[in-house]
């Protein structure tokens, strides 16, 4: 990343985010005809069948957000997606992406201008929304429907669509600044914008450019996210349990009692882990002992409480409580990830003496960006012989005093440096447009577009997996010298037939020398391409008049060719890097060629009780390559029975072809701590038939002192991710039902209120299973003889060594909510006054995850609350404008089963953000806005799952719904000239 102090960090006082303007494109032009999201159609009223809300340039502006994926993600139809603050842990660090209606960031479609747009993830769609120059647009539509009738594959849960500026003439500059109350996370940035007209004003040329820094903010500067919260048994429900075993109660009765009484089974406290040590850490006798740096023996240091818990769990399970030596599960994690970006965007527009229309629009963004997770870390699975050449006089006699042949070891390797990747990304995209007229009232426009997207990524900090552990293994030679193992002896060697003789022994026991790290260490850069290519051509226009209106339809047809292309590095491709970790190349592409016709047919107008009734048709037929072919549809209607009211709805069926990734992976290997649900703590809260299922399967099942249920096996045991593509996969369908009524009573001016209901049936969801759910799933079933225990391979004592993940068209996902939309402006006070609210409440979102299962209701979990809202106001006049913006998020919890008995607490409390903003108008053409986002300062909710912002389960550690940094505070100067 580059360090490049554009502007001088300004320090900024107490105001801040801008009140969300949001209208509806629903409002009635008689300047000219225009068409609406949703709709190829050019129309005068342009309403629509389905709900499409505008966010205008007064918004974007006073936020001051650089990246709109900020804006976006603040609204109650979208879930989390990524955003610097949410892609430090997935490979995609830097990106932003949109997620409608929680479907997948894959099934909402980014338009520009009516357009599609290159994706940036190679293999998939899905657009970087941080590569659309926030300085060009006009304004932003999205539209709450599925839309694949017009706008082809993957507007499955609705359409972003971001008009830009067109015709500019003069020049823009905005400089901007941001930084948190906590003094990291600057922010820093320009963008400039000119354009002229040219030849007797019949052409127009634009040039912007923009540049855009941003710094990491780590998890450890904040406390409340790295304070590693964890359930811990209840002891009064402990108690209960034994005495009900004592009186003669069975397990499964003791167990059905107490789950359901008043006594919560868990409690929460903050618990670390005893192997998250920056120093070796040793299990023996009940005792953890480290090391000093001479290398010299002494137990670890505990907690306040001094108390070492959960001891019975051994090196992997022990744990101790805050104020030891253990550093937090998110010490080394980012919650910002740094983004330095740098974009140019052309325009130009040109119209010939006959009517014809020309334009150009090209692009190029250059983007850097990295992650961090932890340095290296063993956490028991690499044991040191006894015979290991560092082993100490006074740790070997411990060991032989407990008969211990193997040490098992603990550590984060922290002189290594944190393990992540550091990504350059590059955007190509350039888009020809021919625009004209025949006959009358008829419109015509043929475009062609390439964009390219290109990408590499460099894993640093990582080592060559058999040097790794080689290095581990020394002994003593004939002259009592430390070397490794394998360079003595061939058969110890981690890989047979490689050379040893420049091993370097490691003292675990002591920091790692400079010769350990050279010997070890690596780097490695894999790189990933995308290209994207359409041909489209459509036509509208009045096809006949009718008593009610003319019938209008627009016609056309797009070819559209994605080729993707993903290129591990050498050492992924040999399996010799960390873990033997193995990737190889995925090559792919697939073209579709379309034909759509759309039809807007009046029914009536100007009738009792039908001021108005149109009803709107659309189908698009598609051939997909390598998915076959496809039929979407739509069928609207908008029927306003008197001036104040307006009736609408729609149902579609829509349509997303499996994308590169998902038929062309090839099979690729990769390691993970996997989580075994036949685990000692996981088994005491287990079902009947899973204990049964457990017992089937190997796993040494047993009561302890306690009554409780447990079993050998830790937790999380290390083991193999294989996951591949498929190219038998069908095409996903989601058929889609929206109704709604907007009232704008004309006895109240500049008021409109709508209520929306929507659902959403989405089948053959294309989607691998988590190793979750896999996992979980094949104890879960009344027999072990499930789909899900085939993907499984364990060792005779149950020990999950192995799990397959195969692409899969996996059943069905519906989902259905209600929307209340408000908006209301008058005068008062010298300027107006502003009034918005957004509400949603989630009414249903239940996933079917297997053809045997019922559909599971995930709503009210992470991600997924019932209740979203947003209010904001704004006061303006001449010279002022003040916000202010209140986002609502409602309870969530982590599993549905979670509730009042079975643990405390169960679910996150309700949480509200308030951002505030003011803008000082110097001049018309001059403009300052200063603003601050969480002005409260909110912490995230101090849960398990939920402390580190995790609001979405899905996304592991990302920050979810939850705002995880805190207070932040920015400002921006905006001249035209």
């Amino acid at each position: 990343m580059n360090n490049i102090n554009i502007i001088t960090k300004t320090l900024l006082t107490s105001l801040a985010i801008s009140s969300v303007h949001v209208a509806h494109a629903n409002t009635s032009s008689d300047i000219e005809r225009i068409a609406v999201t949703g709709s190829r159609i050019l129309s005068i009223e342009a309403e629509s069948a389905s709900p499409v809300t505008v966010l205008d340039q007064e918004f974007i502006l006073a936020s001051g957000a650089t990246d709109i994926s900020e804006l976006l993600n603040k609204l109650p139809s979208m879930a989390p997606g990524l955003s610097s603050g949410t892609s430090n842990y997935n490979g995609n660090a830097g990106m932003s992406t949109q997620d409608l209606r929680g479907q997948g960031t894959k099934r909402t479609l980014t338009l520009v201008n009516g357009r599609r747009h290159v994706g940036s993830i190679p293999g998939e769609s899905t657009v970087d929304m941080s590569s659309i120059p926030t300085g060009l647009i006009e304004r932003i539509e999205i539209l709450t429907g599925g839309a694949s009738s017009i706008y082809g594959a993957d507007a499955v849960a609705g359409v972003v669509n971001i008009i830009t500026k067109k015709d500019f003439v003069g020049s823009k500059l905005n400089v901007s600044a941001g930084i948190t109350s906590r003094s990291d996370g600057q922010k820093q940035g320009f963008n400039f914008l000119h354009g002229l007209n040219f030849d007797d004003n019949k052409g127009n040329a634009t040039f912007y450019v923009s540049y855009n820094e941003e710094d990491e903010v780590n998890a450890k500067d904040r406390p409340y996210a790295n304070s590693n919260w964890a359930y811990y048994p209840n002891p009064a429900h402990v108690e209960k349990r034994k005495k009900l075993l004592a009186e003669g109660m069975t397990t499964e009765e003791v167990t059905k009692l107490t789950d359901t009484d008043d006594i919560p089974n868990n409690l929460t406290a903050r618990r670390y882990s005893i192997t998250a040590s920056p120093t070796t850490v040793v299990f023996i006798g009940g005792v953890a002992y480290t090391f000093n740096p001479d290398g010299s023996m002494r137990p670890v240091k505990l907690g306040k409480s001094g108390q070492l818990f959960r001891p019975e769990n051994g090196l992997t399970g022990a744990q101790t409580d805050e104020g030891g030596e253990q550093l937090g599960a998110y010490e080394f994690q980012r919650l910002q990830v740094p983004v330095e970006k740098l974009m140019f965007n052309n325009t130009i527009n040109y119209e010939f003496d006959s009517g014809l229309f020309f334009s150009m629009d090209s692009k190029y963004v250059k983007t850097e960006s990295e992650s961090r997770l932890f340095p290296a870390s063993l956490y028991g699975s690499v044991p040191l012989a006894r015979d290991n050449a560092f082993i100490r006089p006074d740790l070997g006699a411990k060991m032989d005093e407990f008969a211990m042949t193997s040490l098992p070891i603990a550590r984060h390797f922290t002189e290594m440096g944190a393990q992540g990747s550091d990504f350059s990304r590059d955007v190509y995209q350039i888009v020809a447009s021919l625009q004209g007229d025949f006959g009358g009232d008829w419109r015509w426009e043929l475009y062609a577009q390439y964009g390219k997207a290109t990408a590499d990524s460099t894993t640093i900090n990582s080592y060559y997996e058999d040097r790794w552990l080689a290095s581990f293994d020394a002994v003593l030679d004939a002259n009592g010298d430390p070397v490794c193992r394998a360079t003595i002896d061939s058969t110890a060697a981690p890989r047979a037939g490689n050379d040893y003789s420049n091993c370097v022994p490691h003292d675990v026991f002591k920091p790692m020398t400079q010769e350990v790290l050279d010997y070890i260490g690596l780097e490695h850069t894999s790189s990933q391409s995308q290209s994207q290519q359409v041909i489209h051509f459509n036509t509208s226009g009045e096809l006949l008049e009718t008593w009610a209106g003319p019938i209008t339809m627009s016609i056309g047809a797009e070819y559209r060719k994605e080729k993707s292309e993903t290129s591990p590095s050498d050492v992924l491709r040999q399996g010799v890097g960390q873990s033997y970790a193995v990737a190889r190349p995925v090559v792919g592409s697939y073209d579709v060629k379309d034909v759509f016709a759309e039809f807007n047919i009046p029914i009536l107008r100007d009738q009792v009780f039908a001021k108005s009734l149109d009803i709107n048709l659309s189908a698009r037929s598609a051939h997909y390559s390598e998915a076959g072919q496809n039929t979407s549809w739509n069928v609207g209607a908008v029927w306003k029975p008197i001036e104040d009211i307006t009736l609408r709805v729609s149902r579609s069926r829509s349509a997303r072809a499996p994308n590169i990734n998902e038929q062309f992976t090839t099979v690729g290997e990769g390691f993970e701590w996997l989580y075994q649900p036949c685990s000692q703590n996981r088994i005491k809260t287990a079902k009947a038939n899973v204990v049964e299922n457990c017992k089937k399967l190997g796993v040494n099942v047993f009561t302890n002192e306690d009554g409780e249920t447990t079993s050998d096996i830790r937790w999380y045991q290390p083991g193999n991710i294989v996951s591949s593509g498929n190219t038998e996969l069908e095409v996903e369908t989601a058929n889609t039902l929206t109704a709604g009524v907007v009232i704008t009573p004309t006895a109240v001016e500049n008021f409109e209120v709508t209520f929306d209901y929507w659902d959403i049936k989405l089948d053959g969801l294309i989607d691998q299973f988590n190793v979750a759910t896999v996992v979980d799933a094949c104890v879960e079933q009344d027999s072990l003889d499930n789909q899900f225990c085939k993907l499984l391979t364990r060792q005779p004592n149950g020990i999950i060594t192995d799990v397959e993940l195969k692409t899969l068209n996996l059943n069905q996902r519906r989902t259905s909510g209600l929307d209340i939309i408000t908006n209301y402006k008058f005068d008062a006070l010298a300027g107006e006054i502003g009034i918005n609210t957004i509400v949603q409440k989630l009414i249903r979102r239940d996933i079917q995850t297997d053809p045997t299962l019922d559909l599971e209701p995930t709503k009210g979990l992470f991600a997924f609350p019932e209740w979203k809202a947003t209010l904001s106001l704004s006061y303006e006049n001449d010279m002022f404008r003040f916000g202010a913006s209140t986002r609502y998020v409602g309870k969530q919890k982590r599993r549905e089963n979670y509730d009042a008995s079975f643990a405390m607490p169960f679910e996150t409390p309700t949480m509200i953000y308030t951002d505030l903003t003011a803008s000082y108008f110097y001049s018309d053409t001059l403009r300052f806005n200063v603003g601050a986002n969480n002005v409260f300062d909110k912490k995230t909710p101090q849960m398990p799952d939920a402390y580190s912002g995790g609001g979405n389960y899905y996304l592991g550690t990302d920050g979810g719904l939850f705002d995880t940094i805190g207070r932040t505070y920015f400002a921006n100067l905006n001249w035209t000239f």
